[in-house]
């Protein structure tokens, strides 16, 4: 049924889509920017499902409940659990949290926005950075050209652990892609890597 779905959005609204990078790695985190319309995750979800890409956006554990949870990982959701281990006070960090789902996983796009939202910020979250860092697996960087409705996923990099450089490389490439958002005002480069 998704599928027949994802057929309609994507031949209804005239979208193509180039992810074979995707299809050569078992695991990654893939950024998706600029991010700027709630459209974007209806169109990346068809051209995931179409590209046969097992895409999955991190969720906390606390929304899988009856009946959202069945919905949910339908949708592609993976719950994120940060309980404190036992003996410990502290919840596990976000980052840890999901490196330990990636681990778990044969195969895994965990898709992350790293503006955070969908309006305009002057710094992008780096978590994504870390995560793939810690549980060893790259980073693919894609976009959705709006312009002329294709969906792109076409460089990945390996963190090597120096943030400055990999953060560098990864604005490089955004850079003349910033703009072909659905609202291209409503994002901007990382202003401490541009």
């Amino acid at each position: 049924m998704l599928k027949i779905i994802s057929r309609i959005i994507l031949i209804g609204l005239g979208w193509t889509y180039r992810v074979d990078s995707l299809k050569q790695l078992d695991k990654c985190v893939l950024i998706v920017a600029p991010h700027t319309s709630a459209w974007d995750f209806v169109i990346g979800k068809a051209i995931f499902t179409l590209g046969k890409i097992p895409a999955k956006v991190a969720i906390k554990k606390e929304a899988f409940f009856w009946p959202m949870n069945w919905l949910l990982r339908y949708l592609g959701a993976v719950p994120i659990d940060r309980t404190p281990r036992a003996g410990e006070k502290n919840r596990i960090s976000l980052v840890d949290a999901m490196a330990n789902s990636i681990r778990k996983e044969k195969n895994i796009c965990m898709v992350i926005t790293p503006e955070g939202s969908r309006g305009k910020r002057k710094q992008w979250k780096t978590g994504f950075y870390y995560v793939a860092l810690k549980a060893q697996i790259p980073i693919a960087l894609g976009y959705l050209d709006f312009d002329v409705k294709e969906g792109v996923v076409e460089k990945v990099i390996y963190p090597s652990g120096d943030i400055d450089k990999d953060m560098r490389e990864i604005m490089d490439f955004y850079r003349d892609k910033i703009h072909l958002g659905k609202y291209p005002n409503r994002c901007t480069l990382d202003e401490r890597w541009s």
